[in-house]
């Protein structure tokens, strides 16, 4: 109302018919764009089910597969449709103009008919971005709508003559178009035969974009299948339907990162041991605990089998750490390069022939690491 208030003042003001804008300079109070809270999944299909065999209940199921505007819906032309390539093309609307009956007014004129209406007339859809805008159907809305023109020829020869074809695809017995008040009031009348929570009959516009973002499209399409005129009134309004579009968005992203696999430090594999960091109760171990000369133990794969049972000798694992630890092990402490800086010491996993390391290692065994 204040746009049009100040759209229509600025006006004034160009053809000097007043001084200045009073509506320009308002500060308008801040109001938050109200939540919609549609029908779930489950609350919708109990409604297209039990308005399947009614003559209108068409209508209501392209509403909800389509996410029409209610005058969009009651404008449909079967010249608007092609069931074949299952598309409409949304072309008009049917507005209300119940001000002519009230003031006495002559019909509005019909580009369909000569009479004109009083009540209804037709024009263009609400945004110039809804104007022509192409709606992709759903095979259950195609067989509805096939089915709905089935039972609209038979009307068409039961009245014959006296017909008034205007080419609409929802319209009265006798072919003139629907007021969309009475639209809404068949809507209440059959969401309580239902048995379902009462909603508004633009609730079936948002829960058709409420869908779609769950099923993953992209906010920018639903903004253009509505016929918004920005995508930021989409996202004002369905943000609250958006958290799991962000995640999805984020995973996505991150995917393009190429990134080389993590491995638990915990567990070193093969020859890959980390040298680099050393503990102090390693040290203090290696300073404390006494001199062996046992030779370590023998790997998997390798040694022989003193009992001659046939069974592989030693563990089956070259991960150390994963022995028991009840089973006594034994360790290796060699002195590093100085280029190691403050780690003076490194812990080498055991399992090799001794002949393998310099005298200066000295084998410390351990039995809880």
């Amino acid at each position: 109302m204040h746009a049009t208030l100040r759209s229509a003042l600025s006006t004034a003001v160009r053809q000097r018919l007043v001084t200045f804008n009073a509506a320009k300079d308002i500060e308008l109070p801040k109001a938050a764009r109200p939540k919609v809270k549609p029908w779930e999944p489950a609350e919708l299909g109990q409604f297209l089910d039990s308005i399947g065999d009614h003559r209108l209940g068409a209508m209501f199921e392209v509403i909800a597969g389509t996410g029409l505007r209610r005058g969009e819906a009651v404008g449909l032309r079967w010249d608007d449709v092609d069931l074949a390539r299952r598309i409409i093309v949304v072309r008009q609307q049917v507005v209300q103009e119940s001000g002519r009956k009230k003031t006495r007014q002559a019909p509005a004129p019909c580009p369909y008919c000569e009479a004109g209406h009083l009540g209804v007339s037709f024009g263009k859809p609400k945004t110039a971005s809804g104007e022509d805008r192409v709606i992709d159907l759903d095979e259950g809305t195609v067989g509805a709508l096939l089915a709905h023109q089935l039972r609209q020829q038979a009307e068409r020869e039961e009245w014959g003559e006296a017909y008034a074809d205007h080419g609409l695809m929802f319209a009265r017995e006798d072919g003139n178009p629907l007021r969309p008040d009475d639209v809404t009031k068949l809507f209440v009348a059959l969401v309580d035969a239902a048995g379902l929570r009462r909603v508004r009959l633009h609730d079936l516009r948002h829960g058709q974009a409420s869908l779609m973002l769950a099923a993953g499209v992209e906010l920018a399409i639903v903004s253009k299948r509505l016929g918004h005129s920005s995508i930021s009134i989409t996202s004002d309004t369905y943000s609250h339907l958006l958290g799991g579009v962000g995640r999805d968005a984020a995973d996505r992203a991150s995917a393009l990162v190429p990134r080389r696999r993590r491995t638990a430090p915990d567990a070193p594999s093969g020859d890959q041991r980390d040298h680099s960091v050393t503990t102090s109760a390693a040290d203090s171990a290696a300073e404390q605990a006494p001199e062996t000369t046992e030779p370590p133990s023998t790997q998997v794969n390798g040694g022989s089998d003193p009992e001659g049972s046939g069974r592989p000798c030693g563990t089956r694992t070259h991960n150390q750490w994963i022995k028991s630890l009840r089973t006594p092990r034994t360790v290796y402490f060699r002195p590093l390069p100085p280029c190691a800086g403050p780690h003076r010491k490194a812990l080498v996993t055991a399992g090799y022939s001794r002949s393998e390391y310099p005298s200066s290692c000295r084998p410390v065994p351990l039995r809880a690491v």
